[in-house]
This record gives structure tokens, sequence and C-alpha cells, in this order.
């Protein structure tokens, strides 16, 4: 007699009575397994496309051709790549980052979407960013590796999630801290926070991109707080977005957690307000 395997899940009435947090805990397989679809898919957030287009020059536009090839055949395998092509003054600088718990084949194929994306959003420019949720692209005529660029922010709200703010103001702000302490002192400056809440659990990911110090990517994140708690309605899924430095957090899974570091349970710091920037080249 043949019997129906019984799912390694809870049943709908098991998890009704469970708390929110432990039930989530019940099917991480497939939790994750959704997180990935939904990175998979690409999804595209915002651009910044500079006022100045290199037009007809022979020589920048082939110089930023082999700038886009470079990163996307050079990023899956760190997560992060940065590169120079040709002599100033037709040089093109770029760089492509990956989120810290997005795996390789992902990241490639991201990179490759937002090399295509960014020359359709911004033709023939000479400066641009582009924004996807697995990833973040850009390149300039000018140099800016190593240089903490605080200017253009970015508050993202996702369209996906609710809009109720209920306190996830408040609890955000007390996982944020820790959160981004962690990701400053992280080698690949990138962390995730995973916090049970009163009825539901909050999700937070920090990321600067690795051309930063620590002590830079720190004031990146000051300058990220002080610009996210001048949004009172942000809701329950945002993104905050510089050119440095990103905030993400939500009230549901949105980053997967096998390759993700974590940031330890800690105090909220007292976060100094930012007194100095490194001004980019």
């Amino acid at each position: 007699m043949e019997t129906t395997p019984r799912s390694s899940c809870p049943t709908a009435r098991l998890s009704y009575l469970l708390p929110l947090f432990l039930a989530l805990q019940q099917c991480p397989p497939l939790l994750q397994a959704s997180v990935e679809d939904d990175l998979r898919a690409n999804r595209y957030i915002s651009k910044l496309c500079s006022t100045s287009a290199y037009g007809l020059s022979p020589n920048y536009g082939p110089n930023l051709e082999q700038l886009f090839r470079s990163l996307v055949d050079s990023v899956p395998s760190r997560g992060y790549y940065n590169n120079s092509v040709g002599e100033t003054p037709y040089t093109a600088y770029g760089l492509a980052l990956c989120r810290g718990d997005v795996p390789p084949d992902i990241c490639r194929n991201c990179t490759a979407v937002a090399v295509e994306r960014v020359k359709v959003e911004c033709p023939n420019n000479r400066s641009a960013m582009i924004w996807f949720d697995p990833c973040f692209l850009r390149f300039s005529d000018q140099v800016f590796f190593g240089g903490l660029d605080p200017t253009d922010r970015i508050m993202w709200k996702d369209p996906n999630s609710s809009t109720a703010t209920v306190s996830a103001g408040v609890d955000a702000q007390a996982l944020i801290y820790p959160l981004v302490k962690a990701a400053a002192n992280d080698p690949k400056r990138f962390a995730t926070k995973i916090e049970p809440q009163d009825g539901y659990v909050s999700y937070g990911l920090a990321q600067c991109t690795r051309d930063l110090t620590a002590a830079s990517c720190t004031v990146c994140f000051q300058y990220a707080i002080e610009e996210i708690a001048k949004n009172s309605s942000l809701g329950q899924g945002w993104r905050f977005l510089s050119r440095s430095c990103i905030i993400g957090y939500d009230t549901k899974p949105f980053f997967l957690t096998s390759a993700a570091p974590v940031a330890a349970p800690s105090s909220p710091p007292a976060f100094a307000p930012p007194t100095a920037v490194e001004s980019p080249p």
C-alpha cells in the first residue's frame, strides 16, 4: 500500500499557530527558492545618467565597450571587479558589484543585463550608474576608485511590499545599526541580519563597494542613516541606494542566507553625524 510522503514543512494549521519567525524557519529551502527566483528575474531599480555625452568620439566609445566586456567576464568569480581601459583622456573607468549573497551565475547574468540596459537608459553618456536588485554597475571617464561619494542618493520603495509602516520604522533603525557596523568591517563590505519582531520578521542588508576602506564605508552608512531617518513613510520594504553603499530592509525575505555574512546581535552604537567625506578624485 502506497503512502503519500509527509512534507517536512508544517501544515497550514500548525504554521498558523506558530510564531511567525519559527514558522519561517521550518521551510528555509522553499523561502530561499522563492528569493532566488526573484533574484534571477534581475529586477531593475533605478539609474543615474550624466549630462555629458561622448558623441561620436572614436576613442572613448570603444574603450567603454571593452570595459563592459571585462566587467561581465571578471565579476562573477569574486562578486566585485573594477577596471580601466584606454589612455588619458579617453580612459573608461568602471566597476561592477554583485550583492554578497548572489551566486556567480546570477551575478554574471545581472551584470550582462545591466550593461545592455545602461546603454539604452544612458546612451552615449560619459558616466552613469544603474542598479538592479542583484547587482550594480558604474562607469565614468574620470577615475573614482577608492573615493567615497555620498551624492545622488535614492530611496526606493518596493512596490511588492506592504505600505503599512506600523512599527517597522523603529524596528528598522534598531536592525540597521549593528548591520552597518558588521558590513563596514567585513572584508567584502557586506552583511545581512534577520530579527524576529512582534508579529513579523525584519530582514536587513547592507553593502559598500569594495574599493572603500572600512572607515569610508562607515561614513557612507552614516549618510544613509540620515537619509533614511528623513523618510518616515517608507513602508515595509525599501532600499537606500548611493554611488558607494546600499541598505535594504523588508519584512519578507529578499536575500539568500547560505552565503551571506550575518550581523551579530548588539546594542545600537551611537553613530556620530558625518563630519568629513573623502572627495572623489
